[in-house]
This record gives structure tokens, C-alpha cells and sequence, in this order.
């Protein structure tokens, strides 16, 4: 799968970095999802990834990465709300199925036919997701998606929570850190394994930015962590360090395990990586209503037939056994810092982050010229999958669609 072509396209990066940075739409309200707090820009940006790892997987052909690009650009430069941006996306992979199959949309066998191409690729050839860092690559790569936790990683995670635990604020790390194996979490929902891929390790999105008790802490940066930003992710933690007037030594603690996690998993350079599993490795391969969905063809719109194709089924999917290397394909997928700066990351470059005069540092220097004056008057692997609540049920867009359209 020529993935690499698409992804590192520079027309969908500033596809993207639109979507993200729209400023006619970044404060318009919208409904929460399961009290997950994020922009409405930040679920746009969703939507289409969604979109555009299905139309890798449907399409499979660069010789219509310009048209796809075309579209999906006149889309997201016009959508009213997500539920419209929802149905042109889904409109965007009728029309190049359409095109693909050469079978124009002007009869029933055409239609079903179209429909047919598309369950057959995505479900019955298709593949589910499971996210991770890039640090985990090359491992993954080599040895495949295991169930082995790392011990040393669980031992500082342990002594952090049990730090915060004592300040009463239990599970900071919700993890289950008394387990000796766990479960591979894989989704069927591409949107779902791209919001994971950037937030993950998911420990450290929680420690530095995205836990529940950060909503304590005034003016901290909730996309700290998104960006990979380890100058603003070291102030939102010992602002909350400070919230909870930690004892110097304990303080210590948490900001040297930080500083150690960081390092192992080479968070300022990290990219979102996803990888594909085989949906009839996991049985997921075959959808029981397809005949119905398939002879609706009159009845509904098609808009709602692909939605009850692509639709997901099975947000969380729980494999209790390693998955092969040679069963796996692995797509580095362009991180939110890349994004919102328009900018591809080149490894090797310099490792660089920002420092609080917007100057570049090494990842080295960045420790060492971290201003912690300025940070305390703030306020006074193994391999790590999707972890907890899958919060984000897009891939599950047939209520959307239903309720917009009719179906």
C-alpha cells in the first residue's frame, strides 16, 4: 500500500492545517463526546482524517490522489457543519469508486455494483488499527505488536501515581500498573486510531496535559502535549505539582521521571504511527447485512448505504495474543505539530523544540534551559496502545448521516 505518497503529499498537509487553523469555525459549539473536551476544529481535523485513510484503503491507486486532493480541499473549504462535512466526505469515496470501477451512478446494478467495490475493500480487504509512537517503529517492524510490558516504565509510572495518590489525586496514570501482560487494543475506526496515534503514549497525555485534574490548573496548555512540546508539557506538570504543594523531593521525583520518560521515547521528535491489521485476521472481515444494506439500493440514499458499510463496528477490539510483524503494515501518519505549522518534520534535522522566546534548542539544551522561575509563578514500552474510554466514536457516522438525510 503506497500510503507514503498521500501522507506525505504537501497539498494534504495544508488540507489539514486549514482544517485545524480555520478561523471561521474554531469557536463554533458542538456537542461533547462523553465530556472529552476539544475544539470543534480539532474534530473537523478528525473527520477527515477518517476520510482519508478510507480512501487510501478503498481507492489504493496515486493516479487519483490530485482528484481525491481536489475534492476533499472544495469540502473542507465549505462544509457548514460536521455533519455536512460528513456526508461530502463520504460522497467523495461514491464518486471515486464510481470512477475507479467505471460504472456511473445511473442505474441500480451501477449503484450496487459501486457499493460492492467498496465493502469488498474496505471490509472484506480491509484492515482495523492500532496506534503507537514512532519511537516503537523499528520494533515493531521487527518483532510485531506484543502483549510484554516493560518493567522499568511501570515501576516510575507506579511511583508518580503513588506521589499524586498521596495529594488525593488517585490514578492520575488510569492505566492498570499491577497487570504483568496486557491486552492490544485495536479499533476498527480509523478517526479513533489517528486521535490515539497523537496523544499517545496515553500516560504521558495525561501527566502533562490531558488528565481530568488539570482542570484544576488555570491558563495550562492543553495541547501541550498534541504538539510534543516538552518546554510547555514541563510547565503544565509542575504548575500541578505546585497546585498540590508538593514537597521539594517529591516534586523532584515526578519532574526526573518525566524527564525520563521523555527521553526513552524520544517524545520532541515523535510522529503518530498507525498500524493496519488485516480485518480477517481478527474476523471482522464480513458485515451479515450486506445483502440488505446492498438491495436498499432504491430505498435510501447512498451517502447512508456507505456509512452502513464504513461505519464502525467495533471501536475497541481487545487481542490477548502477539500479532506477527509480517501480518502488520505501518504508516507514519503526519503528527498535529506538522499540522498546525504547515510543516513536514525531517529526522534529520536537528531534534529541535521551542523555547519560551519561540527560539530553536536541542532536546538537550531544552532541559537545560528550562526556566522553572517562570514555570512556578505559572501556578503557583512495549509498545503502547489505545488505552482507557475510547472517547471519540467517529467512524460512527451513520447516525449522523441518518439523522441529516433521512434513511
Amino acid at each position: 500500500m503506497k500510503f507514503k505518497l498521500l501522507l506525505k503529499n504537501p497539498q494534504l498537509l495544508s488540507i489539514l492545517h486549514n482544517v485545524l487553523t480555520n478561523e471561521t469555525t474554531k469557536n463554533k459549539p458542538f456537542n461533547m463526546i462523553d465530556k472529552e473536551e476539544y475544539t470543534y476544529n480539532q474534530y473537523s481535523l478528525l473527520i477527515v482524517m477518517d476520510i482519508v485513510i478510507k480512501y487510501q484503503i478503498i481507492i489504493n491507486d496515486e493516479v487519483y490522489n490530485n482528484i481525491f486532493l481536489d475534492k476533499l480541499k472544495n469540502v473542507t473549504t465549505s462544509y457548514e457543519n460536521h455533519q455536512d462535512l460528513v456526508i461530502k466526505c463520504n460522497k467523495i469515496l461514491i464518486d471515486l469508486s464510481s470512477i475507479k470501477t467505471k460504472l456511473p451512478l445511473t442505474s441500480k446494478e451501477n449503484k450496487k455494483q459501486v457499493l460492492k467495490f467498496i465493502y469488498d475493500k474496505y471490509i472484506v480487504d480491509g484492515y482495523c488499527f492500532h496506534s503507537f509512537p514512532s519511537r516503537f517503529k523499528e520494533e515493531v517492524e521487527e518483532s510485531g505488536l506484543t502483549l510484554d510490558v516493560d518493567i522499568k516504565e511501570k515501576n516510575d509510572l507506579k511511583k508518580i501515581n503513588h506521589i499524586f495518590a498521596n495529594h488525593n489525586y488517585k490514578n492520575i496514570i488510569s492505566r492498570d500498573l499491577n497487570v504483568s501482560s496486557r491486552a492490544i487494543y485495536i479499533t476498527d475506526s480509523p478517526a479513533m486510531a489517528y486521535f490515539y496515534a497523537f496523544r499517545s503514549p496515553e500516560y504521558m497525555a495525561e501527566l502533562t496535559s490531558l488528565s481530568r485534574y488539570y482542570k484544576n490548573i488555570k491558563n495550562y496548555n492543553r495541547n501541550a502535549f498534541y504538539e510534543k512540546d516538552y518546554v510547555l508539557c514541563k510547565e503544565n506538570l509542575v504548575s500541578l505539582c505546585k497546585h498540590l504543594h508538593m514537597t521539594v523531593k517529591e516534586e523532584n521525583t515526578v519532574l526526573k521521571t518525566f524527564d525520563k520518560r521523555w527521553d526513552s521515547l524520544r517524545l520532541s521528535e515523535a510522529l503518530p504511527c498507525i498500524a493496519l491489521i488485516k480485518r480477517k485476521d481478527l474476523a471482522k472481515d464480513s458485515l451479515p447485512n450486506i445483502d440488505d444494506i446492498l438491495e436498499n439500493i432504491d430505498t435510501m440514499p447512498l451517502e447512508v448505504l456507505v456509512a452502513k458499510i464504513i461505519d464502525s463496528r467495533y471501536p475497541v477490539i481487545r487481542r490477548y495474543s502477539n500479532i506477527n510483524s509480517l501480518n502488520l503494515a505501518i504508516i507514519t501518519m503526519p503528527s498535529y505539530k506538522e499540522i498546525k505549522n504547515n510543516k513536514f518534520i525531517s529526522l534529520e534535522e536537528s531534534k529541535a523544540v521551542l523555547n519560551l522566546d519561540d527560539e530553536i534548542v536541542t532536546d538537550n539544551e531544552a532541559e537545560k534551559n528550562f526556566n522553572y522561575k517562570y514555570a512556578y509563578s505559572y501556578g503557583n514500552a512495549s509498545v503502547i496502545a489505545l488505552t482507557g474510554l475510547l472517547l471519540i466514536t467517529l467512524g460512527i457516522t451513520l447516525s449522523i448521516v441518518i439523522n441529516v438525510i433521512g434513511g
